[in-house]
């Protein structure tokens, strides 16, 4: 019977043979599914196939450029892990420009990044608790940003949709610290409304005109309203609007502050808590050659970075291995474009054909990034034969359990089956990755939706009704 079922699955896949027709490869049900919503067919591209058959297939619209949303951080990633290798780590260092007697710097302190898109609050803590244990207390000068690494006028610094605050739009950087985001804690308890701000940053200035109310705790985050103003060395936000009684905290990401403006208020802020005084301001500047060592603090492993990337689509750390590829293999300092072209001469030296690749900013957060459900099959299956692949494909969501897959695909098939990145954007809706079918054989899944509905609930099922098809005359798995 399993071997029956097996050949069925394989008939049915074989008819979708390679085609740029209007849909005729589609399965019946998406067809159907996409017609009653009015949603043309020739809107979506697919690939199916299992690994190592090029036969047993689903192709639809393979060769259409389209634009891929979060799914281009596959192209990003996989190159990243080939080229940099798994253990790659970035240093962020720490350097003195003055005279260093007994706990006091008569000089600058500078930081100089190089690319760690992974620098989160508690890292930053340990390297400023180095210096503390290094006998440095009292800084009396500034505090000096070397972020050169990355050519700060090529990054594109218009956000996809205006909303310059959201996190998901915060630009890369050589010195990027916490993702440049504030956590904005509001903790309504006993009667009391607690308002603050995570991590803390000495120059953001909060302004809490915050009312409380009876009304419901659904979407109350929804009431709240943020206007800032920002000023040379300090930002003002005055936040608004009404939060609920007594219905306990609620988080609100958001990029508040300029770059220079967090990295030293965050900075000063975690110096004072250790005991530490800074009298200077902040300056962006280049290290000088007569700067001395003091302390440096390595990244986690490139592995631990791809995965976070993956598994909640992180849009800036995505941007940073871009600009970190080339800062590598490039004539510094590093720009998209030159990232883009160590990615192309990558899949062209490994002979990985992606003629409609449009790489601008390595994350897909773009309205111009452009690739194939050919080309990127082709990556993906190229990736299941490379060292690096178990990183790899560990770094993706898995369906019903983690990051932005937890709650989606359930009942197709179990738990480890799908490991699948997704993309969304206005009108575009992608999902790309493997399907491990119950006999452990692995298939290959690409999805590319254009379409004004393709990010509606009904892209969704569309997907679903794709991923039903691989599954369903497959033999069922028991415990």
């Amino acid at each position: 019977m399993k071997m029956q079922s097996l050949i069925r699955v394989s008939v049915l896949l074989a008819t979708a043979l390679a085609s740029q027709g209007a849909g005729a490869t589609l399965p019946e049900p998406v067809a159907q599914l996409m017609q009653a919503n009015g949603i043309p067919l020739d809107s979506i591209s697919v690939v199916i196939r299992r690994v190592g058959s090029q036969g047993s297939q689903i192709t639809h619209q393979s060769h259409t450029p389209r634009n891929p949303a979060s799914v281009m951080k596959l192209v990003t990633t996989a190159a990243a892990l080939n080229l940099l290798g798994t253990q790659h780590r970035w240093q962020t260092e720490v350097l003195i420009d003055g005279a260093l007697r007994n706990d006091t710097l008569h000089g600058d302190l500078i930081l100089r990044g190089s690319g760690d898109p992974w620098l989160v609050i508690e890292r930053f803590w340990l390297l400023a608790r180095q210096l503390r244990e290094r006998g440095l207390t009292h800084i009396q000068g500034n505090l000096v940003l070397d972020d050169s690494l990355f050519e700060r006028k090529a990054i594109g610094r218009k956000a996809i949709d205006g909303k310059h605050q959201r996190s998901y739009n915060t630009l890369p950087s050589a010195l990027l610290v916490n993702f440049g985001a504030t956590s904005l804690v509001f903790d309504s308890r006993m009667g009391r409304l607690v308002v603050y701000a995570d991590p803390a940053a000495t120059t953001l200035h909060l302004v809490n005109s915050v009312k409380q109310d009876k009304t419901s705790c659904a979407n109350r985050l929804r009431r709240i309203t943020l206007e800032s103003t920002a000023h040379t060395q300090q930002t003002d936000v005055q936040l608004g609007g009404t939060y609920p009684a007594n219905c306990g905290q609620s988080i609100l990401r958001r990029t508040l502050l300029p770059h220079g403006q967090y990295v030293y208020g965050v900075f000063k802020a975690l110096w004072q808590e250790l005991g530490g005084t800074l009298s200077g301001n902040w300056v962006y500047g280049k290290t000088p050659a007569q700067a001395k060592a003091l302390g440096t603090l390595d990244s986690v492993f490139l592995a631990d970075v791809i995965r976070h990337t993956n598994k909640f689509s992180n849009n800036v750390m995505a941007r940073n291995l871009l600009l970190t590829l080339a800062s590598e293999f490039a004539v510094t300092p590093a720009t998209p474009a030159k990232g883009a072209k160590v990615i192309q001469d990558w899949l062209d030296a490994s002979g990985v054909l992606m003629p409609a690749l449009r790489i601008d900013n390595g994350a897909g957060l773009s309205r111009d990034a452009r690739l194939s459900a050919a080309g990127l099959a082709t990556l993906l299956e190229k990736a299941t034969t490379e060292p690096w692949w178990p990183e790899f494909v560990g770094s993706l969501p898995i369906a019903t359990v983690d990051g932005s897959l937890r709650r989606r695909f359930h009942g197709i098939a179990r738990p480890g089956r799908l490991r699948l990145k997704t993309g969304l954007l206005r009108d575009v809706r992608t999902l790309a990755g493997y399907a491990i079918d119950p006999s452990g054989n692995t298939w290959v899944v690409v999805i590319l939706h254009d379409h004004p509905r393709a990010a509606d609930a009904v892209g969704i099922q569309i997907q679903h009704k794709l991923l039903e098809t691989l599954f369903q005359n497959q033999p069922r798995e028991t415990n």
